[in-house]
């Protein structure tokens, strides 16, 4: 594991997945690891929920409520992460149709590993093809939230943009265009 000095905690404290390296010594909070942390964190949040509103109602009823929060947390922790992950991935798949070559670098960069990614140009990037098998949608998904600092200075960009167009002018109501 990394050494982190005692000086980098300050600094470590103000990044978005900081505590992640501090606590374990990542250098790398990314891809992969951060698709884990993310899916962890939603199947959690949603077995504390179920967990819990399982327990009420069932104490309430028999008086105990050990199996049916087990239970209910389970079934929580499974509902939650795949839901996580088809949402995820149905953004990954219109981001990847947005911006193949910004996707493309981070699965290659992500993956390097997996050379046959390296290959090919930003058009063979489709959601056709990486919407079709669950290893390639994985892999996209991991690489999204990678690329998540750069759609969030396009979407930073584009919305100042657009802005500046309604400050100067530039750009009309619809209502105004429809009289």
């Amino acid at each position: 594991m990394p050494a982190i000095n005692e000086s980098d905690y300050g600094s470590l404290s103000q990044t978005p997945h900081g505590i992640l390296k501090i606590l374990g010594g990542y250098g790398n909070v990314r891809g992969p690891g951060l698709f884990m942390f993310r899916s962890m964190v939603a199947g959690t949040s949603t077995a504390m929920i179920m967990g819990l509103a399982s327990g009420i109602v069932s104490s309430a009823i028999w008086g105990t409520a050990a199996l049916p929060f087990v239970i209910f947390s389970s079934i929580g922790f499974a509902v939650g992460s795949i839901r996580w992950y088809v949402v995820s991935s149905q953004e990954a798949l219109l981001q990847l149709q947005r911006y193949p070559a910004l996707l493309r670098m981070h699965v290659v960069s992500n993956f390097p590993w997996l050379p046959e990614y390296a290959r090919h140009g930003p058009s063979w990037y489709t959601p056709q093809r990486f919407g079709t098998g669950w290893v390639r949608r994985s892999i996209l998904i991991a690489s999204w939230l990678s690329a998540q600092p750069a759609l969030d200075e396009i979407q930073k960009q584009a919305e100042e943009a657009l802005v500046q167009e309604y400050a100067e002018g530039r750009v009309h109501v619809q209502d105004e265009d429809r009289k």
